[in-house]
């Protein structure tokens, strides 16, 4: 089933150039999709474009089966949290429990089932220590997580993050990247990551890759990276071992695997036949 169905859809900020460009695609139910591009490319215009933050001059965009337009729009936010990439943008309450709950109290979720909700997401992101913290005394890592805490609270199908990892240190971004693997393996969520990292894209199911605001591809990231030549083209790096299998197949030695180990024992087979 698909969870986002995106049809024609036409976005322009200043009514001369398009910045989202007659594009469609589906996402389907509970797979972790990365959208990549070079800067400008319309990623972040498209994440918002499916959060219903902003309006698209043409085409359609679905969520979980409902047209996305005002009538429906606070319904389908219910089902959709956005994680954005500075974290500092995103508080709103004096303590990180205060934060977490103020997506409750708007839903005027009773205080009992609220004070459980808190204490559960709390401790699936590792801050129940800080609970009662102020976010701005948090680590850049550790207020993603509080900001991740407050979305998965409002337990919604799908969550967006935009760019989330990239104002992060090394840790940070290791932390929220492990956090984004184990919500995508809960299979509770339909993860979509727009992300430059590239070792991020390999763990996706689907990667999109946008170009100018056209779809350039969209496939899983081993047939994305099999085109590196066309993904040079565009700017775009691929990973360390595609490019080992492309310098190798110049030399007309097919290597099959997509992993190092694999390229290694394929390399020492291939030199004990010889």
């Amino acid at each position: 089933m698909s969870m986002i169905e995106v049809r024609n859809l036409i976005y322009s900020y200043n009514n001369e150039t398009n910045a989202v460009d007659d594009i469609s695609f589906d996402i389907k139910e509970g797979t972790y999709t990365t959208i990549i591009g070079h800067n400008g490319s319309g990623k972040s215009t498209l994440a918002k474009l499916m959060a219903g933050l902003l309006e698209p001059k043409a085409g359609e965009i679905k969520i979980d089966g409902m047209v996305l337009n005002e009538e429906n729009l606070p319904l389908i936010r219910n089902e959709l949290g956005i994680v954005f990439q500075n974290p500092d943008n995103q508080f709103i309450g004096s303590t990180v429990k205060d934060d977490i709950a103020f997506g409750l109290e708007n839903r005027q979720v009773p205080s009992e089932e609220m004070e459980k909700i808190i204490e559960e997401y709390i401790e699936k992101v590792n801050l129940t220590k800080f609970m009662n913290s102020e976010p701005q005394n948090l680590s850049g890592g550790q207020k993603q997580r509080v900001a991740i805490a407050g979305v998965m609270a409002m337990q919604p199908k799908i969550i967006i993050f935009d760019e989330a990892t990239s104002m992060l240190d090394p840790k940070g971004k290791k932390e929220i990247k492990k956090l984004m693997y184990d919500l995508a393996e809960s299979d509770q969520f339909t993860i979509i990551s727009i992300t430059h990292d590239i070792e991020e894209v390999m763990q996706s199911d689907d990667c999109i890759v946008m170009n100018k605001g056209r779809l350039f591809m969209h496939n899983t990231p081993l047939k994305v990276f099999e085109k590196a030549e066309q993904l040079k083209k565009i700017d775009l790096d691929v990973p360390f071992v595609f490019k080992v299998k492309e310098a190798f197949n110049k030399k007309h030695i097919r290597l099959k695997s997509d992993d190092l180990k694999g390229l290694v024992d394929e390399l020492c087979q291939y030199r004990s036949n010889r």
